[in-house]
């Protein structure tokens, strides 16, 4: 009876301690599910129960998001702040006049993060918010209140706004940062970067040069030549940043321009002449003239003939005296007739292509012409002082490009054409002196054309026509007969210039295959040159030594192609690519006997620590133990050795023969390889005697 009360005593005990566990299970399981929900977001949803199960464990999961929003504003509305973390990382928060504290700890412990709040953090918060991140949920709550917070590795810490700027300034400090520039000037770079700066920035430019490359002998190597374009800023990390950003902008390399200019000058220059000059004399002869029969009248005026009986006419108006294509003259008694016809037409073209390359937004010039100089003459009341000055002339052409990102390159030109005309003239004292005078053609315009169009910038066309006609009065108006007594020069003179121009944009590898192609072109030129020098001219045949020398070595020729080059070296020794030519063919001769001299030299060495008895080498598949040599090294070979006896072999005797039998494969070949091995030391003992 005892022992049965005692059993059913202790089974009520085990119900007891059962029921008592499965509460404590009930009780657990959900806040441990809703931990490992929020542990690991990421899991499978059929592996996880959302949640808000945790609210009305007898709802259906369609309608259960209801629930959960009615009871979050319930919470709300009794308080208690209602703070979750969704199973995507979210957060969804219902307050009303919660206290800012409450709403930052349920805020930390449902997200896990380390929130600390200052002291003076205290405000009544009412919000509801949705599907909002966790730094978007802490941003909204505190910024509506006066408040920040600034995040420092796993601490976020809560402060008021005016202290936080206070906290962010203390923390800053002052960094030195060196920006190298390439493209831009250390001064714009300084001018971009002064607006950057905060209260306790600073910046210093260097390698400042002058704006004009002009370097004589008292400014041909100044500091501010050597240094390299940098620009040294100190300020804060951002600021400094900031900077960073906008001079990676800044300083790009620019873009290069090709201007081909061309100018064509034509000019026409037309003279005709055509006149007739007769002279009749009575009572003298023309040999009594001095100066010519057209010269009589002038003669008997200046008296140069002696006489008081005498006639003369003369008729000069054609001119004949003047330069003339067809002349024609008779003399004959007491009458003189001279004629000249001139049709001369002088036809000339000039036709001028400038071409030069320069950066974007930089000027350009270029001058293909003379410099004519002229002595300029500076008087005062006690000195006269002369400098020489010159005015050049020919083809100039100035120019100042602007490239645009849509291929439109924008000109800003002066062309111009121009020669000199040497003029004589009177100075102060009335010396005559020589000055010059420029003829020009210029043009002077800013234009907009797209990249490799050609432009026609302008032109001048020119046209003077002059005739000019003398005759004796009333007989030159005589119809056919008054050729005879008249005279006449014309001329036209015609004068076209056009301008033209064509800018192209030049990429950096179009750029080096053309200087490529210019100087494989340089090379053809070059090479044209000398083959028309003499055969026996030294030029001449030191390139064909040279040439036959290269062709020998990749024949691979090396003794023929060294002949070569000594020759053309003997020839002319200053060529210093032939000399390292030479010297490449020298040491590929001298490889294979190096390499058998150090062969030999690793063998001696070797023969200095192991005896010649000792040498075992492995046999080859062929081996036959009946026919291998004796392992030691014989001392006296026989009859043909008798000189061995009275002086054995040395270390570098044996070195060499055995340096022969391992070219020849004496090991493993018997009596045959044994006898050679003998003979070998035979002949070198027989060397060293």
């Amino acid at each position: 009876m005892t022992a049965d009360i005692r059993l059913l005593s202790t089974m009520m005990m085990s119900r007891f301690l059962l029921i008592v566990l499965f509460v404590n299970l009930g009780c657990v399981l959900p806040a441990v599910v809703a931990q490992e929900i929020q542990d690991d977001p990421n899991r499978p949803a059929d592996q996880l129960n959302p949640p808000d199960a945790q609210i009305e464990p007898g709802q259906d999961a369609i309608g259960m998001e209801g629930d959960v929003r009615a009871q979050r504003a319930t919470s709300a509305e009794q308080g208690v702040p209602a703070v979750e973390m969704t199973e995507f990382g979210t957060v969804d928060l219902a307050v009303q006049d919660a206290d800012l504290s409450k709403i930052l700890e349920m805020l930390a412990i449902q997200s896990r993060k380390n929130i600390i709040a200052g002291r003076d953090v205290a405000a009544t918060v009412s919000a509801n918010l949705y599907d909002v991140t966790f730094h978007e949920a802490l941003d909204s709550i505190l910024r509506v209140n006066g408040y920040g917070y600034i995040e420092e590795g796993n601490f976020i810490y809560v402060h008021p706004l005016q202290d936080i700027e206070s906290i962010k300034s203390a923390a800053r400090r002052v960094e030195t940062k060196i920006f190298n520039l390439f493209y831009i000037s250390a001064n714009d770079a300084n001018d971009v970067v002064q607006p950057l700066l905060s209260s306790a920035g600073e910046s210093v430019p260097m390698g400042v040069v002058d704006g004009s490359f002009d370097p004589d002998s008292s400014n041909n190597g100044t500091d501010s030549w050597a240094y390299s374009a940098r620009l040294i800023v100190s300020d804060y990390p951002e600021v400094l940043d900031e900077i960073d950003v906008v001079m990676k902008e800044l300083d790009v390399s620019p873009t290069q321009v090709l201007v081909e200019g061309t100018i064509l000058s034509t000019k026409v220059d037309e003279k005709n002449a055509w006149g007739v000059d007769w002279s009749i004399i009575g009572s003298i002869n023309f040999t009594d003239v001095l100066g010519g029969p057209l010269q009589t009248v002038n003669s008997l005026i200046d008296g140069a003939v002696s006489t008081t009986n005498a006639l003369g006419t003369v008729s000069n108006v054609g001119k004949t005296a003047d330069a003339g294509g067809f002349k024609f003259g008779l003399i004959k008694d007491n009458f003189a007739l001279f004629l000249r016809a001139l049709d001369e037409v002088s036809d000339t073209t000039i036709i001028a292509r400038p071409k030069v390359m320069c950066l974007n937004r930089q000027k350009a010039e270029i001058l293909v012409g003379r410099r004519v100089a002229y002595l300029s003459t500076t008087q005062t009341e006690t000195t006269t002082t002369q400098t020489v000055e010159y005015l050049d002339t020919g083809i100039h052409l100035v120019f100042r490009p602007y490239i645009s990102p849509d291929k439109m390159v924008r000109l800003e030109l002066y062309p111009r054409l121009s020669e000199a005309q040497q003029r004589t003239v009177a100075d102060v004292n009335g010396n005559p002196v020589s000055i010059p005078d420029e003829v020009t053609s210029e043009v002077f315009t800013n234009i907009r054309v797209r990249d490799g169009e050609t432009l026609v910038l302008g032109g001048l066309f020119r046209e003077v026509t002059l005739i000019k006609r003398d005759q004796v009065p009333l007989l030159g108006d005589i119809p056919v007969a008054g050729a005879a007594f008249t005279g006449q020069d014309d001329s036209i003179l015609r004068e076209e210039i056009i301008f033209m121009l064509t800018p192209t944009v030049v990429q950096d590898e179009r750029l080096w295959e053309e200087g490529r192609d210019s100087l494989e072109i340089l090379d053809s030129v070059r090479v044209g040159t000398r083959s028309g020098l003499l055969p026996f001219s030294r030029d001449r045949m030191t390139s064909n030594y040279n040439r036959d020398s290269l062709e020998a070595y990749r024949n691979g020729e090396l003794d023929l192609a060294l002949f070569y080059a000594n020759n053309s070296l003997r020839l002319d020794s200053m060529q210093p690519e032939m000399r390292r030519l030479r010297s490449s063919f020298s040491s590929e001769m001298s490889d294979e006997s190096w390499e058998k001299s150090l062969h030999k030299k690793i063998l001696e060495r070797e023969m200095e620590y192991m005896p010649a008895d000792t040498l075992d080498p492995e046999p080859t598949p062929d081996f036959n133990p009946s026919n291998a040599p004796s392992q030691t090294m014989p001392v006296n070979p026989g009859p043909e050795k008798k000189t061995s006896a009275s002086l054995p072999p040395s270390a570098t005797d044996i070195a060499e023969s055995l340096n022969a039998s391992l070219s020849k494969g004496s090991f493993g070949a018997g009596a045959a390889g044994e006898n050679e091995e003998v003979s070998g030391l035979a002949q070198v003992d027989e060397d060293r005697k």
